[in-house]
């Protein structure tokens, strides 16, 4: 008997299992179909070959209607849904003209008939050409009579249900040979019930179920399951604690006596395998899906190109290319010969690449040749994106002998572990949404026999409940915050959230990181440290660490972007509301406050939209309800606003000094220069302490606005609506021209690191400075 199973893991399993006994034939279910079927006098069109006939069948006038673009790249991105529409259909065995026939209120009628159309001039592409695909296969197939009977019996170990192709297949087959199903009978693949009764078999729910569709026989059934499993779930508040939860839950698993082999980790999103592979410090993880290309250091020379192509001014593009030594970004706008391809993209492999990402690419690189080769020559930049395109579905296949398994959820079917840990169990990808209905509705599917939503559903439901059930631990982690939901699958599982510190997960994640020595960086230059104007930051931040000095105004790196809510935003919030109300006439203070809010609303767009940035925003409102009615008093008392964000320059001893002052406000020639605070404001108490500082921004616009006669310089505490004078000022101001002469003087300068470290926690060039924190 050959036993036919859905996946090749299965197969190896199988084989395993048998223990040196006599081995009987055991293949995949794609292998048996490959060779039950056949298709005369044609050949099976490739990948880009169909892409490109495709485009071809779509060269007509109400196509663009489908709202697909034919500009060839944009075509290529979104061709894969045209295909699995149509394969669907196929494999259904579901004409197009039925999609006319049930839609009651020709709701879909235009689309259906460009999509008649185009299927109809891209088979006529197809016979043209001698061609088949999976879209024509059923249309075309024959069956292999000589294979089936040569088979004598087959036994289909089947995990989900079968197609409409494939399951007359079966029928076909079962007059060439015996046909035996060993099935499992859920609440989640009713179909497979419902077939089997259409089959004459009767079969019940909660069992595993063998059967012989020669006979219309039930030969056997058993109770599905022995054992109710134990099962955590934990929640988290980042993915990346999902890792360490990862490593808890297989060392707790050892320790209940399960042996690594007999444990799975389970990807829903199997993109969360490149997190995972970096905290697997001692190698513990045997990663089924291999390492996707996309991690390879080919994938990333060209993506480093192609960046800093379209960033041409972001430095960081630049030192990255520095970085991976290549650069061919004169090139990409040029259409180059096939022969200037080949070469350009063999200079992204670099001799000590492995060879297995080698093999690959020029494995990949030979293919895509007969592609070009029948295309009009496009710009470099595009043939560099379409052969990314095809080298990112490879993947390197993981040696390391790691003993615990990380395996997709399709990967899964059919397998059985002791141990299984779920983790990324939430809503946006469990279950996993599918692109099958861009053209037709829920309920004209159901008419025309389609698989629904629910089916797919149920079809998830069933892998999950599957793995779940024929263990005996199992762990699911799922990310919990106000972007991300756990999944509705949990409701079914009945689980409750465990509680638990998240700081002990974070703990595991840092045993488990990789580190990094890097000893603190220095450089030792010939620069004149007033050949550009200097601000108070520039000074500042000199004095706090010469060499983020060095990185941000000499290399004049960007600092890293920030994605979510920041601090920072704060000051720049409040000092919009600030400049805008204090720029009109101060009338009332509920003119101010109306004038107040209406810019916190224009504001707001500017910045992150979080829950948390929403509260800071309105805490800030509050608080300066404080500070305009303060400002009322002493516009009563004759203070008046003089200058508003003032930009100011001024040479002082050859030195050009410049800044931004916040306000400056006037009364009989008197002039008080003020800085808004948002933060805590640190003046020192004691004179030592004051003259070691590295903050002289009072002093400093003191020395910008000497022109104007007499003035004092203050901080404006806007939390407590109160003015700080700066502690020593006059100390502090003769220690910043002792400064300032030194600086003067000095033509060669160490830029190190500080040797406070504090300064290092939340500097943005920590990572470029190798120091440890």
């Amino acid at each position: 008997m050959t036993e036919i199973f859905s996946t090749a893991r299965q197969v190896r399993e199988f084989y395993k299992s048998l223990n040196n006994q006599l081995l009987p034939k055991a293949i995949t279910i794609a292998e048996f179909e490959s060779k039950a079927w056949y298709v005369k006098e044609r050949t099976f069109a490739d990948d880009d070959t169909r892409t490109l006939l495709m485009r071809e069948a779509g060269a007509f006038e109400n196509f663009e209607k489908l709202k697909i673009p034919r500009e060839f790249m944009v075509f290529l991105q979104n061709s894969e849904y045209i295909f699995r529409f149509f394969e669907e259909l196929a494999h259904e065995e579901v004409e197009i003209d039925e999609l006319d026939l049930h839609d009651t209120y020709a709701e879909f009628g235009e689309h259906t008939a460009i999509l008649k159309e185009l299927l109809i001039r891209y088979r006529a592409l197809l016979d043209k050409n001698s061609l088949y695909d999976s879209i024509t296969l059923p249309k075309l197939a024959c069956i292999n009579s000589s294979y089936l009977s040569s088979l004598g019996e087959i036994r289909i170990h089947l995990e989900g249900y079968l197609n409409a192709f494939e399951l007359r297949l079966l029928r076909e087959a079962k007059k060439f040979c015996d046909v035996y199903i060993l099935t499992p009978i859920t609440a989640y693949n009713k179909k497979v019930k419902k077939w089997l009764e259409e089959e004459g078999i009767t079969t019940s729910f909660n069992t595993l179920a063998e059967c012989c569709l020669n006979r219309a026989e039930l030969i056997k059934e058993e109770k599905l399951y022995n054992k109710t499993p134990n099962i955590f779930y934990q929640s988290f508040s980042s993915a990346v604690l999902e890792s360490a939860f990862v490593f808890e839950k297989i060392e707790m698993m050892t320790n209940l006596g399960i042996s690594p082999e007999n444990i799975a980790v389970v990807l829903p999103d199997e993109n969360f395998a490149v997190t995972l592979k970096e905290f697997d410090r001692f190698n513990n993880l045997n990663f089924a899906m291999g390492f996707s290309m996309r991690e390879s250091l080919f994938f990333k020379r060209v993506q480093a190109v192609l960046k800093k192509y379209a960033q041409k001014d972001e430095i960081e593009h630049e030192k990255r290319i520095e970085r991976l030594g290549v650069d061919t970004c004169a090139d990409l706008p040029k259409k180059l010969t096939l022969a200037e391809v080949e070469s350009k993209l063999k200079a992204f492999i670099k001799n000590d690449d492995p060879k297995e990402q080698t093999d690959i690419i020029l494995e990949e690189l030979f293919l895509f040749k007969k592609f070009l080769d029948k295309i009009e020559p496009l710009p470099f930049l595009d043939i560099l994106q379409l052969f990314l395109k095809r080298v990112q579905n490879r993947a390197l296949d993981d040696n390391r002998g790691g003993k615990v398994t990380v395996m997709g959820i399709l990967e899964s079917r059919g397998a059985k572990y002791e141990g299984v840990i779920i983790v990324h169990f939430n809503d946006d990808i469990v279950p996993k949404r599918s692109n099958k209905d861009l053209f037709i509705s829920s309920s004209l599917r159901a008419k025309c026999a389609l698989p629904s939503i629910e089916d797919r559903e149920n079809l998830q439901r069933f892998f999950y409940d599957r793995l779940i059930n024929s263990a005996s631990v199992v762990a699911i982690s799922a990310v919990e915050n106000e972007d991300k939901l756990p999944s509705r699958f949990l409701k079914t599982l009945q689980l409750e959230r465990l509680n638990y510190d998240e700081r002990s997960y974070s703990d595991i994640i840092i045993k488990n990181t990789r580190q990094i020595k890097n000893s603190p960086k220095s450089f030792h230059l010939a620069y004149s440290f007033f050949e550009k104007p200097l601000s108070a930051t520039a000074l500042k931040t000199y004095l706090e660490c010469s060499l983020k000095y060095f990185f941000r105004y000499i290399k004049r790196y960007e600092e890293p972007k920030q994605l979510k809510y920041d601090a920072r935003d704060t000051g720049s919030f409040v000092h919009d509301i600030l400049h805008g109300v204090f720029a009109n006439p101060l009338i009332s203070l509920e003119q101010m406050m109306i004038k107040a809010r209406e810019i916190a609303k224009q504001t707001k767009e500017h910045y992150d939209k979080s829950a948390l940035w929403e509260l800071e925003a309105d805490i800030w409102l509050a608080k300066l309800e404080t500070v305009f009615a303060k400002e009322l008093q002493r516009y009563k008392e004759g203070w008046r606003v003089f200058k508003l964000e003032e930009w100011r320059e001024r040479d002082f001893e050859g030195i050009r000094l410049v800044g931004k002052i916040d306000r400056i406000d006037s009364m009989n020639n008197e002039y008080l220069l003020i800085d808004y605070k948002t933060g805590r404001i640190n003046t020192q108490k004691r004179l030592e302490k004051a003259l070691c500082s590295s903050d002289f921004q009072l002093e400093f616009y003191a020395l910008l606005c000497a022109d104007l006669g007499e003035i004092k310089t203050v901080f404006y505490d806007l939390n407590k609506a109160e003015f700080i004078e700066e502690s020593f000022f006059n100390e502090k101001k003769a220690r910043l021209l002792e400064h300032l002469s030194e600086l003067k003087d000095k033509k060669e300068f160490a830029f190190e690191a500080c040797e406070d470290k504090k300064q290092c926690f939340f500097c943005p060039y920590k990572m470029l400075c190798g120091v440890h924190v």
